[in-house]
């Protein structure tokens, strides 16, 4: 409904078509309380969690003036003139998932052949989620030297068994379950284990959208290639005057953020490999200046000593970044 309202009434002339999926009621973390005054959430605190869940009483949907609760008496259909493709999902929370924590959903966004990708609710100040991107396991590569020569051997009675391309026989082993075997018509056996490498582990990465806890990815997150989570605000002695570091990561969770300590712990507790921090204060400048680098190289120190990851895995973004994940 956004989309459909932003694009015609900004009159938006070059639309290329496009197609929505949408995550479906996404519900606030327990520790989010609704104010009996203005309709928004607040930070109320571990202690305000114990009789409380991630169910929908505790959504955005309770909110008496937000928009969401409106939209449903807009009547604006989607169409093809203002670029909008049929054949969007409704992609439903599932509470009963086996990789369910705390008793928050998950949201199975896509399962394609070779990538499947999660999500799950963040704690944050407003509904938020974060992802999970799992790249399939590939089969190893096949050792041809170790199978070409039984196989040259064996070709003119491969062709009298009507097999037309004999050589195709090594993908046939390549792809035979662990512990499988062919037998030539010579009577050599190879066994599959024998002439495959092992397999390529898949890749993972996980990307936290804003939150003060992203509890609820962990079983689905657990051992991430890549961690990348916000660290807003930090406690940097000699910079921060009239505070602590117990002040700052307090005020990071009532605004629904973390700082390098916060996101360094959830590394470590989904033993990730590599951690990659975001979501700076506009406080810290961010550029080239020695003062700049400082702060950003101490934020990484922080995160470094939460996560117990060497120095080499642990980095504060910057724009334009390109971090490639080497395959396992």
């Amino acid at each position: 409904m956004w989309l459909r309202i932003a694009i015609r009434y900004s009159v938006s002339r070059i639309v290329p078509p496009y197609r929505v999926h949408e995550i479906m009621d996404i519900p606030m973390a327990p520790e989010w309380l609704l104010s009996k005054t203005g309709g928004r959430f607040y930070y109320g605190g571990k202690q305000k969690q114990r009789d409380q869940t991630w169910g929908l009483k505790s959504s955005v949907g309770d909110d008496c003036i937000s928009w969401i609760n409106h939209s449903s008496d807009v009547d604006l259909e989607p169409s093809l003139h203002f670029g909008e493709v049929s054949g969007g999902r409704d992609i439903q929370p599932i509470y009963n998932h086996p990789l369910c924590v705390d008793g928050a959903p998950i949201y199975e966004i896509e399962n394609l052949v070779d990538v499947k990708v999660w999500a799950a609710p963040m704690s944050h100040g407003i509904p938020c989620v974060g992802y999970v991107v799992e790249e399939e396991s590939k089969t190893g590569k096949l050792k041809s030297e170790l199978v070409e020569p039984t196989l040259l051997k064996n070709m003119e009675a491969l062709k009298q068994m009507n097999i037309k391309t004999p050589m195709k026989i090594m993908a046939h082993i390549k792809d035979l379950p662990e512990g499988g075997f062919y037998t030539f018509p010579d009577g050599t056996i190879i066994h599959r284990d024998d002439v495959v490498e092992p397999p390529i582990k898949g890749r993972k990465v996980v990307i936290c959208g804003d939150t003060a806890d992203a509890r609820a990815l962990t079983s689905v997150a657990m051992g991430a290639d890549l961690l990348i989570h916000e660290s807003t605000n930090a406690f940097l002695n000699g910079i921060d005057k009239d505070t602590s570091h117990e002040e700052v990561n307090n005020d990071a969770k009532i605004h629904g953020h973390s700082t390098p300590f916060m996101a360094g712990n959830f590394a470590k507790n989904i033993n990730a490999k590599r951690l990659l921090l975001t979501h700076f204060s506009s406080r810290y400048k961010g550029d080239q200046s020695l003062e700049s680098i400082s702060i950003m190289t101490r934020i990484e120190k922080q995160a470094m000593q939460a996560s117990r990851l060497p120095e080499d895995r642990v980095a504060a973004a910057w724009d334009l970044m390109i971090l490639p994940i080497p395959r396992n």
